[in-house]
């Protein structure tokens, strides 16, 4: 057997086989010998048909099961002899087999990448500080406040950021009024809709407005405005307030804190500091992680295979777009997204596939695996936080094909955690 290889990309290579002739030949006469050996013909005992006859009614059948043994041996082969490891599947050329003749056939795959490891241990680390200090506490509780407030009528006040409005819609284009509409609701936010058009600047133009008052803002109408032959055109948005609401929270105070089931407003505020306590020290484990992953990322340069890239972005892509749906994004309006959403993806999946390898090979430098046991754990812990049985959660795992995906998961956190321990603090 004769191969050569030539690189056609970043992880890519193409085989280029040359099997000899009398390897075809072997392997044909000991394929037919099979067959001899184990078909009946009409008129002859099993295993006595004449070679010819057995040929001439199984021949093709010989030929193709000559040339999957032959293929596959000789591209298992060339894997082992070269040290190549495939990821996903290989492309091969059309693959036509004559005997007597050489057989000659392409193969083209993308195989994980080759590099060196930098230092991994001691790394220096710049730990956050977890303290809770009194303005956590006070911003968690304004936020408590603010899920309890309730929308109230300003009367003889002006518009404010954040306040929702009921205002009579005009919208002109040139000298024609082209849309007009009573009693409608609009959020006081920059980049807000009105009329299905998002105003950029909407908050700005109407802060300070008076309930009574109008106010004319300029925008170019989307290609959502109810009347097709307006879309894309400059017009003059007038809103003629009538009505201002506002959110206002309830006092923070001793019967706030009764609202919410404790006995006093100091122990709400124990609650809370125990609460953010966890989250920050939860926030400095994953920001001490991200150094360790940006440190190895740095140090470590290699190529990634490219339809490997592909076919984590699209699997990304998929699921952001399903998300949006489900939030009742039109369908238009995502396809108009779908290319920034896939150059944000492949960024991210890039960096995310480069992590996991250069993990996965420190795992394997330092014997890090994940036991079967543990793998129950984890899904035993699934299973408590859903409130379901574990047998239901493995089982659609399984159906899912995410078991390996978990296992792979836990040990780079296993791996993180590791190497963690191993780092060292940054003065």
């Amino acid at each position: 057997m004769n191969v050569k290889i030539e690189d056609v990309g970043p992880c890519k290579k193409v085989l280029k086989f040359e099997i000899p002739k009398e390897t075809i030949e072997s392997e044909y006469d000991k394929k037919a010998v099979e067959i001899c050996d184990t078909v009946e013909l009409p008129g002859f005992r099993k295993g006595h048909a004449p070679r010819k006859l057995v040929e001439k009614r199984f021949g093709t059948q010989i030929k193709d099961d000559v040339k999957q043994a032959v293929v596959s041996d000789c591209y298992q082969k060339a894997l082992e002899d070269h040290k190549l490891n495939p990821v996903g599947n290989p492309q091969f050329s059309e693959i036509k087999l004559e005997i007597g003749q050489p057989l000659n056939f392409d193969v083209t795959l993308e195989v994980w990448p080759t590099f060196e490891i930098g230092p991994y241990k001691g790394l220096k680390l710049k730990k956050k500080s977890a303290n809770v200090t009194d303005a956590d506490i006070e911003k968690a509780l304004h936020g408590m406040s603010l899920q309890k407030a309730q929308l109230i009528v300003v009367k003889d006040g002006e518009v404010k950021k954040g306040d929702k409005i009921i205002c009579d819609c005009k919208v002109k284009v040139g000298k024609s009024n082209v849309l007009e509409d009573e009693d409608v609701e609009v959020l006081v936010e920059n980049g807000a809709e009105v009329v299905n058009t998002t105003v950029a600047d909407l908050a700005t133009k109407l802060e300070g407005t008076k309930s009574g008052k109008e106010c004319e803002i300029v925008v170019n109408l989307s290609g959502k405005f109810p009347k097709e032959e307006y879309r894309g055109k400059e017009a003059k948005l007038k809103l003629n307030v009538k009505e201002i609401k506002r959110l206002s929270p309830p006092e923070i105070n001793e019967d706030f804190a009764k609202t919410l089931g404790f006995n006093s407003l100091n122990d709400l505020k124990t609650s809370l500091h125990k609460r953010i306590e966890i989250d920050k020290k939860n926030w400095v484990e994953d920001d001490l992680k991200n150094q360790i992953l940006d440190m190895l990322l740095d140090q470590t340069k290699f190529e990634l295979p490219q339809d490997l890239v592909n076919y984590h972005t699209e699997q990304r892509v998929y699921k952001h777009q399903m998300n949006l749906l489900k939030r009742g994004l039109p369908l238009e309006e995502i396809q108009k997204q779908t290319e920034a959403i896939k150059n944000a993806s492949a960024d991210s999946v890039m960096r995310e596939l480069k992590a996991s390898i250069i993990l996965d090979k420190i795992a394997e430098k330092e014997k890090v695996f994940v036991t079967e046991n543990e793998v129950e754990q984890r899904i035993a812990d699934i299973a408590r936080a859903y409130n379901t049985d574990a047998s239901r959660i493995r089982k659609q795992l399984e159906r899912q094909g995410s078991l390996s995906y978990l296992r792979s998961e836990m040990r780079e956190n296993k791996m993180l955690n590791y190497l963690l321990k191993e780092a060292k603090s940054a003065e």
